[in-house]
């Protein structure tokens, strides 16, 4: 079958269950938006300003099952766009970028918006990618959103040329996409272990949540509870953990925090850390101090030891392993007399 490159994006994004895409119509990704406008699944929506586009679709990722999506014009387009896109990379926001690309069969240059897109969004994506052939697009669309919503989730780039778009192409097949099974992360049982017996030895244990622990909210209170734990959060993550439980202690937890979050972290002797970086703002120019038994959780291996130094860290994801550290917790503490848990009798 024959079929052209701008039906084969619209089928694509069809197909990972894209619900609406942002962005400006313009000379090379006309194509894309006339398929897109006759999907009976995708609200394509137009703006002043792509800018505006790549903060829309970053809200959608954030709000939504959908991926984020925008559809915009090389070069200006995507340079308008960079704010959006940024700021989605570095909040790890899933966003899925589709830019026109210019002519690569006319054999001409310096043609209207011709610039090395992967040279400029290198920085701001976690991937880039320009199909060769029809036959690519589908199943180059499959894997950038893949990568999109993988690790530590964050902004792809797509750019379809222009030839592409306007004619047909050979392709064998339309591929239905399949989401990938999901494997059970399981935690090291040393690593497990030596983290519980730290949390239930601790005097004054402390817990520190960001954005990437968003989907482990009811066992962070568990474990909370479970504890007697004050729990501070970062400003991405403040949705973490609810502002009216009686351990919530707010943002931070160093001298920029409220006068609460200073006095319940004041003797931390032992902290968990969750889907967090120890960035700049949360800890007030890393002005925070940090106990010696850090336990750092996060699906980035990248972040431990940045900024302060881990005793143990654990990779994955955050809601899979606080899951099996809860159930260990819970084992333990049911194994080990009352009396020799000093958190228990305070």
């Amino acid at each position: 079958m024959k079929k052209t490159g701008a039906y084969l994006v619209a089928y694509a994004l069809e197909q990972i269950g894209v619900k609406f895409t942002f962005g400006i119509p313009g000379v090379h990704n006309t194509e894309i938006y006339d398929a897109l406008n006759n999907s009976r699944l995708i609200e394509p929506i137009l703006v002043t300003h792509e800018g505006g586009a790549a903060f829309m679709a970053d809200g959608v990722s954030r709000t939504s099952d959908s991926i984020g999506t925008l559809v915009i014009v090389p070069a200006a387009g995507t340079t308008h766009a960079m704010s959006g896109i940024g700021e989605a990379f570095l909040d790890g926001i899933p966003l899925l970028v589709i830019s026109g690309g210019t002519r690569r069969d006319s054999g001409r240059h310096y043609q209207l918006h011709q610039i090395d897109q992967e040279a400029i969004v290198g920085g701001l994506v976690k991937q880039f990618f320009r199909p060769e052939k029809h036959e690519d697009i589908v199943p180059i669309i499959f894997e950038a959103y893949r990568v999109a919503i993988s690790g530590e989730p964050g902004p792809v780039f797509v750019e379809i040329p222009a030839e592409l778009q306007l004619f047909q192409g050979p392709v064998k097949e339309l591929p239905v996409f399949e989401k990938e099974a999901v494997h059970n992360l399981q935690v090291a049982s040393d690593l497990l272990e030596k983290a519980v017996d730290l949390l239930i030895s601790a005097k004054h244990p402390g817990i520190y949540v960001g954005w990437g622990a968003v989907d482990a909210s009811q066992t962070l209170q568990e474990i909370a509870e479970l504890l007697s734990a004050p729990v501070a959060t970062t400003l991405q993550g403040k949705s973490t953990f609810p502002a009216n439980h009686p351990l919530h202690t707010g943002v931070g937890f160093g001298a920029s925090a409220v006068p609460a979050g200073q006095e319940a972290f004041k003797y931390c002797d032992t902290m968990l850390a969750v889907g967090v970086r120890f960035s700049e703002l949360a800890t007030g120019s890393y002005g925070v101090k940090v106990p010696e038994n850090l336990i750092h959780i996060d699906i980035n291996p990248a972040v431990f030891h940045k900024n302060y130094p881990a005793k143990i860290a654990v990779e994955g994801d955050a809601k899979e392993i606080l899951d099996q550290l809860l159930a260990a917790l819970k084992q333990k503490i049911a194994e080990r007399p009352k009396s020799n848990f000093p958190i228990a009798e305070e």
